[in-house]
């Protein structure tokens, strides 16, 4: 017997008529997020100690005269903003940021797979290529993200310390907007770390739900004065399959004209509830639909 065999057997016994959801596994992004905010304090760490007392040191002078000659103050800060900038280019790095994307994709893999389970009833055969090939994009974007956050970090430290520089502020000042700029990628961070956890869930439970014998899906809005109001309109519209009810491979479209499935917005909190052929039909034969409306 053959995995989608097997998955019908079991669907065809079990006695939960309406499936859940799978929500998002908070867990696995306050750990991603723990991360990366440890990463964006290690780097501030390291301009407060390598940029910082350059900038204390040379105060007198570029106060004094903030015309850029060669071996000039400008020189000396530019080697110190290397210094930490080379840190964070190393291979060393690059190492971490995969092993901390691959921790992340796979314990919010392991956790979309044990719910779907426990709410669908059934056992999910997850060694397929598609879904090793999502885990394995998943991981490489999440590097790609990762190392995006030093970079634009030091893109804009760099600017403000020669930008404070050549307009002779003081040491004080410097640290000031340093500070402020941390604060600022700190948030950028939780987003990241947010944003990816509904992502990746989204994808998932896509992938999982049509391996399983469900093609079509209700849209499920958090409820609240948060939710988007087009993603309360996709949730509320009446197509061809039922309330709500779109198809995986024909998504309803985002405010800006674009195929979405819950959780692919910007921090979408939705979800998509399984919904199976058996179930549109009975929409159908009860007249809960509008034909032709399909998203």
């Amino acid at each position: 017997m053959t995995s989608a065999e097997l998955l019908q057997q079991q669907l065809s016994t079990s006695t939960r008529k309406r499936p859940k959801g799978v929500k998002v596994d908070v867990s696995a992004g306050i750990a991603y997020n723990v991360q990366l905010q440890r990463m964006v304090r290690d780097i501030s760490e390291q301009v407060n100690t390598i940029v910082m007392p350059v900038v204390r040191n040379l105060a007198p002078q570029y106060q004094r005269d903030s015309v850029v000659t060669v071996n000039s103050w400008v020189d000396v800060l530019t080697e110190a903003l290397q210094a930490v900038r080379i840190r964070i280019t190393n291979p060393r790095f690059k190492l971490l940021a995969t092993q901390m994307a691959r921790q992340f994709i796979n314990s919010a893999n392991t956790s979309n797979l044990r719910r779907t389970e426990r709410d669908l009833g059934i056992n999910i055969y997850s060694d397929s290529q598609q879904l090793t090939d999502y885990i394995q994009a998943s991981i490489a974007d999440n590097v790609r993200l990762i190392q995006s956050i030093p970079d634009q970090y030091l893109t804009q430290v760099e600017s403000i310390v020669m930008a404070n520089v050549r307009a002779g502020g003081r040491p004080a000042s410097i640290a000031k907007a340093l500070q402020e700029q941390f604060g600022v990628t700190q948030r950028r961070a939780k987003m990241i770390a947010r944003d990816q956890t509904a992502k990746v869930n989204g994808d998932l439970n896509r992938m999982r739900q049509t391996s399983a014998g469900f093609p079509f899906f209700e849209w499920d809005d958090s409820d609240d004065e948060r939710v988007r109001h087009r993603h309360s309109e996709i949730a509320d519209k009446v197509t061809q399959y039922g309330k709500g009810v779109y198809r995986w491979d024909n998504p309803p479209l985002s405010d800006k004209g674009t195929p979405i499935i819950p959780g692919q917005d910007y921090q979408c909190r939705c979800i998509g509830r399984p919904v199976s052929q058996e179930e549109v039909d009975a929409n159908v034969k009860a007249g809960r639909v509008v034909k032709g409306v399909k998203r």
